[in-house]
């Protein structure tokens, strides 16, 4: 594939032989694609938590291993396994989470199975989900990034279609903006916000809410009041 500076070429070719067959009139420039932009929007968000490196191993850890499998199956009487990550489609991976949500419980049982057999299998797998499994809040963590991604889905599910949706792409951008918004910034500031000025916020000028009082998914609430 192509790289970026390739493809800005040829759209600048193509206006350029546009004009000179149309009496100088030119095509609708949009920017390029938006698909990147907002993955990348979602991996810095979440870089942090280290999400990534936990969902690889956990489907590492049994891929292409059928040794593996079959013990986690006949342990756990699961079929299901954890599903692969991928790293430059951050919001596509809804699946993964919501499957290493799914299995969770079983791998920590599959786990401690091993523990006892091989006390450190030296794997880097292993040791990612080890690291993981030390943190209480994993799990409410995932839930969140689930609620942000399908957030993120909606509107490119909508948008990436064959049909002439472009006139409509700023008044979704801009719901998506502000409901992303709403979970951390206080309600009041966002009333009166419309698509110019989102286009113009400093996010260090926002009042955003306190930790405490941030709002997040049942999902997440739910495992941190048993955790």
């Amino acid at each position: 594939m192509d790289g970026p500076n390739v493809h800005f070429k040829l759209v600048a070719l193509l206006h350029k032989e546009h004009a000179e067959l149309y009496r100088g009139a030119q095509l609708v420039l949009v920017g390029s694609c938006g698909l990147h932009t907002l993955h990348n929007a979602v991996k810095a968000g979440f870089t942090m938590w280290q999400l990534e490196k936990l969902l690889r191993a956990m489907h590492f850890l049994f891929h292409n291993i059928p040794e593996r499998r079959e013990d986690f199956t006949s342990l756990t009487r699961s079929s299901c396994s954890p599903l692969p990550f991928c790293g430059h489609r951050w919001i596509e991976n809804v699946p993964a989470a919501e499957r290493a949500v799914e299995v969770w419980p079983m791998l920590l049982m599959y786990l401690d199975v091993v523990k006892k057999k091989v006390p450190n299998p030296a794997t880097a797998s292993y040791d990612n989900i080890a690291a993981a499994q030390e943190y209480p809040f994993i799990i409410a963590k995932l839930q969140f990034f689930l609620v942000i991604s399908r957030t993120f889905s909606t509107f490119l599910t909508k948008l990436q279609t064959d049909e002439p949706v472009l006139p409509f792409l700023a008044k979704d951008l801009t719901k998506l903006l502000q409901s992303l918004l709403r979970w951390f910034a206080k309600r009041e500031l966002l009333q009166d916000l419309t698509s110019l000025k989102l286009t113009k916020v400093d996010a260090a000028d926002l009042n955003w809410v306190s930790p405490m009082d941030a709002e997040i998914n049942l999902g997440a609430e739910s495992v941190i009041k048993v955790t």
